[in-house]
């Protein structure tokens, strides 16, 4: 409590500079602005008035033409002259308060001073004829007959100056000199220093009172504001909490009253949507049982017609054996012709017992038909249950992407909320925080949102792998009763052959001279039997890997069906950790 309690201080704090920092600002620049008006236009009085001292004194001077004229030609300090003209630049620097009044000229060697108009005691002064340098655009001006005044400048001898310079014209109006006229920088700030306390008397009272009342609304504005804020985020604090029982009350007709309006509609909208989720995993969670349940069955399956073909492979190779045993007996057949009563009762009593195994082979084979078409139907349901939960998977990622283009919205509304705000000004910073958050809510929900989708995705890739799983087991059991057709097919075979070797035993009781030719006839047949016996093994193996592969597919599906119901359980552990408030359809 302690922090939010200071969460909400800071935001009041930021409030308060939004409105308080601009009003200081807007305060220092008038006062800047202020001093910098008085300041030119105290320098642009000063630059008015000594210009119109140069023109007027220029004026005077050109009165006294021929004074001027006579002194323009070589002539000497001690000329009377040069000294009336002298005396009349110092009493015009008397009066003015000017710290520099002089006269120079143009000639062919380049500007000169003529007449300085510093005190008579004053040893610094400028001689007549001394060299005079100054701004080329100001000379310029002046040969073309303009009054020239500089602004402020910083010169290294006499420090910083104002000057005018006009050109001197006698009554016809042409040029017989120019007049330069200094004053002091010290003279511009004076002025300016009294323009400025006489503007602050009147600015600053009126910027107290325009700030003390900007600081009264500033007021009454900005706890309308807190306590609209306060409510929303105290809302949105429990909705990221899990909490979406809470209801945001509408405090201010305004864009927060807005805010608040859509955070409750939100609210229902992500309960409606979770409801679903949450039916959706229960709905998966059954699925993957009766997945389970369809797999530990066709596994047992498995392991039956493992064992029968164990069974049959076991009878093969006993076959095989007693047909080796026939070939033995038949290569020894010119040997023992004595003994060919005998041999022809065993191998009678052989014949025979090869009937009843391939009788007994060929019912294990149709049992294990019947089973594997058996098992090729319950591969067939299993099937109709993996499209079934396809199904599902497509209906919670439309769920996911309702939520998504919820998330959206929420973004347009603080974007919208964000402009808003920069709309209102300097009043309106709160509703950008609001929107802030509104924005970082909306984050931590599209990634929860990305979280569900990447399960979605793993649940769909399962269900994928485990259909491809369905089709290789479909594959098998066809191959398997293929297999099988041919093995019953092999043991009919067998069953003929044993037939006609019955037949021939009997034959040899009557045809005991005719020995030596049925005997190559006996050696073909078993030979026969022999290839049939090996392609009946082969086909057991066959069937055999087939068998062991049923099984791994079964245990793997298992697998998947346990996986299925983990990943079911962690959807609806991620929608149980919201607290969802059940509605009735009319409310």
């Amino acid at each position: 409590m302690k922090q939010t309690r200071k969460k909400k201080m800071d935001l009041r704090f930021k409030l308060y500079l939004i409105i308080l920092v601009p009003l200081l600002a807007m305060g220092g620049l008038i006062i800047w602005a202020t001093i910098d008006s008085s300041e030119n236009a105290s320098l642009m009085t000063m630059q008015h008035n000594n210009q119109q001292l140069a023109v007027n004194t220029a004026s005077q001077l050109g009165q006294e033409s021929e004074l001027i004229k006579t002194l323009s030609s070589p002539a000497s300090e001690e000329s009377n002259e040069y000294k009336s003209l002298r005396d009349e630049l110092v009493k015009v620097r008397l009066q003015s308060g000017a710290l520099y009044v002089y006269m120079y000229n143009k000639t062919s060697d380049g500007w000169i001073y003529t007449v300085d108009g510093a005190n008579w005691d004053d040893m610094e002064y400028s001689p007549y004829g001394t060299a005079m340098e100054f701004n080329p655009q100001i000379q310029e001006r002046l040969l073309r007959g303009e009054v020239v005044t500089t602004g402020i400048v910083d010169d290294p001898t006499w420090g910083q100056l104002l000057s005018s310079f006009t050109p001197i014209k006698d009554s016809q109006g042409t040029v017989i000199g120019y007049l330069g006229i200094d004053i002091s920088a010290g003279a511009v700030n004076q002025v300016s220093a009294t323009s400025v306390n006489n503007a602050y008397r009147t600015i600053i009272p009126i910027f107290m009172v325009v700030l003390i009342l900007s600081l009264v609304m500033m007021l009454f504005v900005i706890r309308g504001i807190l306590r609209q804020v306060r409510d929303i985020k105290s809302s949105l604090e429990q909705v990221a909490d899990g909490n979406l029982k809470v209801v945001s009350r509408h405090m201010s007709n305004d864009q927060l009253g807005d805010i608040s309006d859509l955070i409750n509609i939100m609210v229902a909208q992500l309960t409606n949507i979770l409801m679903g989720i949450q039916q959706g995993s229960n709905t998966l969670q059954q699925s993957s049982k009766d997945i389970s349940e369809t797999a530990q069955t066709n596994q047992r399956q498995s392991e039956e017609l493992s064992r029968a073909i164990e069974e049959i492979a076991i009878g093969s190779m006993k076959q095989a054996e007693e047909t080796e045993h026939s070939v033995q007996h038949s290569e020894n057949l010119g040997k023992i012709m004595d003994e060919v009563g005998s041999y022809v009762k065993q191998f009678t009593y052989t014949s025979e017992q090869l009937s009843s195994v391939q009788v007994q082979v060929t019912r294990e084979h149709e049992v294990l038909l019947e089973k594997g078409r058996e098992n090729a139907k319950r591969v067939e349901h299993q099937q109709d249950i993996s499209r079934s939960l396809t199904t599902q998977s497509e209906l919670a990622s439309s769920i996911s992407g309702q939520i998504h283009n919820i998330l959206k919205q929420t973004q347009i509304l603080s974007l919208n909320a964000s402009i808003e705000a920069a709309r209102a000004g300097e009043a309106g910073k709160g509703f950008a925080v609001v929107a802030g958050e509104m924005g970082q809510l909306a984050q931590q929900s599209e990634r929860s949102i990305q979280e569900i989708d990447e399960i979605l995705g793993s649940f769909v890739q399962e269900i994928h792998r485990m259909g491809s799983h369905f089709d290789a087991n479909m594959v098998a059991v066809k191959e398997q009763e293929k297999q099988i057709a041919d093995c019953l097919q092999a043991f009919g075979q067998v069953s003929r052959l044993s037939t006609e070797v019955h037949e021939l035993a009997q034959s040899l009781d009557s045809r005991t001279m005719d020995m030596h030719s049925i005997r190559q006839e006996l050696e073909q047949n078993l030979s026969y039997i022999a290839s049939a016996t090996e392609e009946t093994s082969a086909m057991a193996e066959e069937v055999t890997a087939s068998g062991v592969e049923q099984q791994r597919s079964a245990s793997e599906l298992s697998n998947i069906s346990g996986e299925l119901a983990g990943l079911a359980g962690n959807l609806k552990s991620y929608s149980d950790q919201f607290q969802i408030e059940v509605r009735k359809s009319g409310s």
